[in-house]
């Protein structure tokens, strides 16, 4: 089986858990390896990485490296999606044959899983840029065995030969997977020959120095779709999510709970169990909890009740804490009109994306302290 983490080991007591600036401070003095991993969880702000994510992690590694793009799950592909890792399930180009797709609230990394049959394929297109090499030296399928043989076949280019995959066990499972391009822009493509597997997704990485996220997101998810009280579904979940490596865990859930009008009392007892089995699993890990900002949309409650709750708490368990609230000001409806989509939830990309992706790399990494801001007066 492969290595999950290629960082240097280092005393236990160099590195302090600390929220994700002082993390990150740390790992760029030297503490804490030659890779930062970082995880992010959250709904359709994150999974959709064109409002946010992509430009964040462009950034960041542009100025500190790049490490690989970590996992990419068959739901919402990677942290980099559309631009140097493509992979959509809602193109034929990459994703066909007669795949079943789970609902959401699945023991998985992104809150679904796709499970096959003989002739469902997907494809995953890398395109490097300048900045960003896409060149992956280590990579592993994650699945859940169902206790029978499943026959796939992969390659990594369409020159190659296909080389044969076989897929058995129980639970949650990984294999590491042979062949790779030495080239940057290669085209992975993944077929089921026999049987019915359930995939989770790929974990990829390269050997350098650098940043690694992974998006462990989902459209659509509300907090517990993160978090189920069954004893056999926090199992299975602990299982699958130990296997992406993660230095920093960025958690942005609500907005889905603002919108099915979930009181912030069960909100908060969600957050809870998610950061509770994350501390089982990676225990020396930076968790943060950022609440989003609130858009038009009628709702229930405002994400200030939300975050009423969730802000002290955070406190008491020093865990990070950020408020894009702080980001866009207290004028709803001004902001809005040039921020926010047509849809009264997502942002605009070159307004709102932006708006998001700047706070988040000035307080990773220029080291605001986003807990205390005062949401009155915008960064």
């Amino acid at each position: 089986m492969l290595a999950v983490n290629d960082a240097q080991p280092v005393a236990a007591s160099v590195v302090e858990v600390g929220d994700a600036r002082e993390r990150f401070a740390q790992w760029r003095e030297g503490k804490a390896g030659k890779v930062l991993s970082v995880s992010v969880i959250g709904d359709s702000y994150s999974a959709g990485q064109d409002f946010y994510l992509n430009k964040l992690v462009q950034r960041v590694a542009g100025e500190v490296g790049f490490a690989g793009p970590g996992y990419v799950g068959f739901n919402h592909g990677a942290a980099l999606g559309g631009t140097h890792f493509k992979y959509t399930r809602s193109s034929e180009k990459y994703f066909g044959g007669g795949w079943q797709v789970s609902g959401l609230g699945q023991a998985s990394p992104d809150s679904r899983t796709v499970t096959g049959k003989p002739g469902a394929w997907l494809q995953i297109d890398a395109s490097p840029t300048p900045a960003i090499d896409t060149q992956v030296t280590q990579a592993k399928l994650l699945y859940l065995g169902n206790g029978e043989t499943s026959e796939l076949r992969y390659r990594w280019t369409p020159s190659e030969d296909w080389q044969p995959l076989t897929l058995k066990g129980s639970g949650v499972q990984e294999v590491p997977l042979a062949g790779l391009s030495s080239a940057p822009d290669w085209s992975f493509k993944l077929e089921v020959v026999k049987g019915a597997p359930t995939l989770f997704g790929l974990w990829l990485s390269n050997d350098q120095h650098g940043v690694r996220v992974s998006k462990l997101a989902a459209s659509g998810a509300a907090s517990a779709d993160f978090y189920h009280q069954d004893p056999q579904w926090q199992v299975q979940w602990k299982a699958a999510v130990s296997k992406i490596p993660a230095d920093v865990y960025l958690i942005m859930l609500g907005g889905n709970d603002q919108g099915f009008g979930v009181k912030p009392e069960q909100y908060l007892h969600n957050v809870q169990g998610l950061v509770a089995m994350i501390r089982e699993i990676q225990p020396a890990a930076s968790i943060n909890l950022i609440m989003r900002q609130d858009t038009t949309r009628s709702s229930a409650y405002p994400m200030s009740a939300y975050a009423q709750v969730l802000q002290p708490w955070a406190h008491e368990q020093q865990l990070g804490f950020a408020n894009l609230q702080c980001a866009f000001g207290p004028d709803v409806k001004r902001y809005a009109a040039a921020m926010i989509g047509p849809d009264k939830i997502h942002p605009q990309p070159a307004t709102g994306g932006k708006v998001i992706a700047d706070y988040f790399y000035r307080w990773i990494v220029s080291g605001i302290n986003a807990d205390s801001c005062d949401p009155t007066k915008p960064l």
